[in-house]
């Protein structure tokens, strides 16, 4: 038998030979032969016993006992022999009757690690379709680690302190200890029979349908009388050569007493919080380990994210505003130039010279006014966290007042901070960075700072940037003699909020600043971006794009995201300068930008390898012969428009040797949010090709009329559904949306546009007075700051009422899983 060759007749009769030899007719096979188990084996079989057939059932025949006392060598021998004296249809049936043993089930033989890692490859809707398979795949697909990687795959962030408080809380909840009071105690009746509970016909159902975005699945266990100040409506002149206009002073009163209203706020946050925890505990936010701890149900995140990136797309939201409709005495008494929320709160700056806090949950204030400016609030950042608790503001005033967020009080006054209005700021951990109109960046110390500390400012000997006096030189200074003068007290440490450096690099005012780890981004009037290094003031690079003045910068660390007095949004690549990108759908100038690209893990090789294939692609069409670098006025005159908003097009792309794709990358969820002097704040999304088309056209006009049940007049569905139909046709890759005027027209979701009532005799300085001459009217509600998170958008304008979309759309089961999502 040799190399495998077929058994021959010889064999079969030394076989039945021994058989007689050996056994009589009333002899029983032997048992197998005794061993000791000594902690060792060298057998090979790799079939467990419950693999072998079981040759008593009924459909297979009974086998004589000194056959099954051979060799399983032998018997395989035995049976290909009979196999081969068959004709091919019994061979045929044989093979098919042995499908059930051949065919494995790799959930009932694989370790739960490596089916979960298997798994984990496969979309969401191939999952949930072979979750029905059985119980057993079931179990293993509907593993909470499976979809905790699922929902990080998809470039979704969370809020895993939210998440560990969560379930530390409700596993004290359900402690063992509490577990065996309630049974010994809470039962009353152990032993009782119990009635059975009527099923409603829809369970049935649930069972195997339940919603998942579009997947299915199942169930799882004053005005002032002093003159304005109008710092704030100017930020955006190219090269300002106009002076602040001086201000009278006035202190705007609080409209309500603290002692009074606080104790009201904290009765409604322990009822809110009372009724959440109960909720939470019947919900399927919820799942339980063997041991009793509570986990989070990641399965039910996922589709509840889902769910909610829905709502984005279709335009399902409820409004909300800031202050309540039945507080309005809270509000801002001018418009709000600068809002930042952090999960319940939101901290506001008006040109009514105050700072407010709000409560989103209850709408309210949580403090009286913050007053200490004497112009607009032009600009804050604020940190709720017990380690910082502190706002910083700029105001025109040219100060920096940082104050107690718990509190309200004043902790530090910088006086003067510039030598103009302060226009923005930024803070870390250790630095606190502002920008104005006189041109300059300042970087401050958050913390005290001694000069061999690793965040002192290092000495750069280069135009443009200047240190006090007090700064040291380390560079120039041994170590030795540094601890010594240290030792010494010749060098003192420098106390928080000391100027550490200035820096002049651009030709106007300078309107807007990020901080990314060790670099400063900044977007000036002179339409130029910088890239700074914060601890000696170089500048790294310098981008161009814009044709006119920039207003508002965000960073990511991969994107520098822009808006211009150009009414465009544009997108650069950090590493390359490159630009990718440019949105132009505004009709005046961008204000305010915020974007959220969701990049899954492992995003920036996998965005290298696209931008390079889309060069390839730019230089091959060049290479045939294709029109595709004779610039933009040539391709016009030959009848082709350049669709520069992530277009592939080898003739849309305008540089090479980006290190990410041409619309700048990211995941499908990606977003941008933008808000402009037209009146209207634009949610982008991508289409199915990459490029950025508008999902949503917001009006904030429009949403605090609705709220507080203003004058408004009927519109049909048709015209109020048009614009998001086309644009939800974009998104699918059907079509391109409309790309509607300036103002509420036939905008998605909005409330219906309103004509206002003009005075038979128009005051001259009345809004509309110049409509009632016949002349054009500009937008009475120019957007100055839009900020949105997974679940919101929140808008503040020219209106003194905070308006905001809340896309969780009063769904309940939405907006409790809602308190774990991040944006993207």
């Amino acid at each position: 038998m040799a190399g495998g060759s077929a058994p021959t007749e010889d064999t079969i009769h030394r076989l039945l030979r021994l058989h007689a030899a050996n056994y009589s007719s009333d002899f029983t096979a032997p048992s197998a032969p005794y061993k000791l188990d000594e902690g060792y084996a060298d057998e090979t079989r790799s079939q467990s016993d419950k693999d072998i057939v079981d040759l008593s059932s009924g459909d297979v025949m009974p086998l004589p006992d000194w056959l099954l006392a051979s060799s399983e060598e032998d018997r395989a021998e035995i049976a290909y022999s009979l196999l081969r004296t068959l004709r091919t249809p019994f061979v045929a049936t044989i093979v098919d009757r042995l499908a059930d043993i051949l065919h494995m089930d790799p959930v009932a033989k694989l370790p739960p690690e490596i089916t979960s890692e298997i798994f984990s490859y496969l979309d969401p809707q191939t999952l949930l379709r072979a979750s029905l398979s059985s119980r057993a795949w079931r179990s293993r697909i509907v593993d909470t680690r499976l979809w905790r990687g699922k929902y990080i795959n998809e470039g979704w962030r969370i809020n895993i302190d939210a998440v560990r408080a969560f379930e530390e809380e409700h596993s004290r909840i359900s402690s063992p200890h509490l577990r065996k009071n309630r049974l010994r105690n809470a039962d009353t009746d152990i032993g009782e029979p119990k009635q059975k509970k009527r099923v409603p016909l829809s369970w049935l159902d649930s069972r195997t349908t339940g919603h998942l975005g579009n997947y299915v699945i199942g169930r799882s266990d004053e005005q002032s009388s002093a003159e304005a100040d109008i710092e704030g409506d100017h930020l955006m002149s190219d090269v300002p050569n106009d002076q602040a206009t001086p201000a009278s002073p006035h202190q705007s009163s609080a409209s309500n007493n603290s002692n009074g209203a606080q104790p009201g706020l904290a009765q409604n946050k322990s009822q809110l919080h009372a009724s959440s925890s109960r909720l939470s505990r019947r919900s399927s936010v919820i799942t339980r380990m063997p041991n009793g701890s509570a986990r989070v149900n990641w399965l039910h995140l996922f589709k509840q994210r889902r769910r909610l990136e829905e709502n984005w797309t279709k335009g399902r939201y409820s409004l909300f505003q800031l202050p309540h409709p039945s507080h309005m005495e809270e509000s801002h008494q001018e418009c709000v130039y600068s809002i930042q929320f952090w999960g319940k709160w939101l901290v506001s700056g008006s040109r009514d010279r105050t700072v407010r806090i709000w409560d989103l949950d209850t709408q309210r204030l949580r403090l009286p006014p913050l007053v200490g400016h004497t112009k607009s609030v032009l600009c804050l950042q604020f940190d709720p966290r017990p380690s910082e608790d502190i706002i910083v503001t700029g105001s025109s005033d040219k100060n920096v007042i940082v104050w107690r967020f718990s509190t309200g009080e004043v902790i530090k006054e910088i006086s003067p901070a510039h030598h103009d209005s302060v226009l923005n700021l930024r803070f870390d951990e250790r630095y606190l960075v502002t920008c104005s109109k006189d041109k300059l960046i300042k970087v401050w110390n958050r913390r005290e700072l001694l000069p061999k500390d690793k965040d002192y400012p290092s000495i750069h000997r280069g135009s443009g940037i200047s240190y006090p006096t007090y700064i040291v030189d380390t560079s120039e200074m041994p170590s030795p003699m540094l601890e010594a003068e240290l030792a010494n007290r010749y060098i003192q440490s420098l106390s928080p909020y000391s100027l550490l450096m200035t820096i002049a690099g651009h030709g106007a005012a300078v309107n807007a600043i990020q901080i990314n780890e060790d670099e400063i981004v900044s977007a000036s009037g002179d339409r130029l971006i910088k890239i700074w290094n914060i601890r000696n003031g170089v500048c790294k690079k310098t981008l161009v794009g814009h044709n006119k003045g920039i207003a508002c910068v965000e960073f990511d660390g991969r994107r520098i995201i822009s808006g211009s007095n150009d009414d465009s949004v544009r997108i650069f690549d950090h590493g390359s300068t490159a630009e990718v990108a440019c949105l132009m759908e505004h009709g005046n100038l961008v204000r305010t930008v915020q974007a959220g690209f969701g990049d899954p893990p492992g995003a920036e090789e996998a965005m290298k390898l696209e931008a390079l294939a889309v060069d390839n692609e730019f230089l091959d069409a060049r290479r045939s012969g294709a029109a595709v670098d004779l610039g933009p006025r040539a391709l016009r005159r030959a009848g082709y428009h350049q669709n520069t908003a992530g277009s592939r097009d080898p003739r849309d792309i305008k540089a090479l040797g980006a290190h990410i794709p041409p619309g700048g990358g990211g995941s499908k969820w990606a977003r941008i949010v933008s808000g402009s002097y037209d009146g209207t704040v634009r949610v982008w999304k991508k289409d199915q090709e990459g490029r950025w088309v508008t999902c949503q056209v917001l009006s904030q006009e429009q949403a605090a009329r609705a709220i507080n049940k203003e004058d408004e007049e009927p519109e049909t569905n048709r015209s109020r559904n048009a614009f998001a139909q086309q644009a939800r046709r974009a998104i699918n890759g059907h079509a391109r949306p409309p790309n509607p005027a300036p103002g509420p027209v036939n905008q998605p979701n909005l409330v219906p546009p309103v004509q206002q009532p003009v005075p038979a005799i128009p005051a001259p300085n009345h809004p509309h007075a110049a409509r009632a001459h016949g002349r054009q009217v500009p937008p009475t509600s120019r957007v100055f700051k839009v900020q949105f998170d997974a679940r919101k958008i929140i808008c503040a304008s020219q209106d003194p009422r905070i308006v905001g979309w809340d896309f969780a759309n009063d769904d309940e089961e939405l907006k409790e899983a809602c308190q774990f999502f991040h944006g993207l």
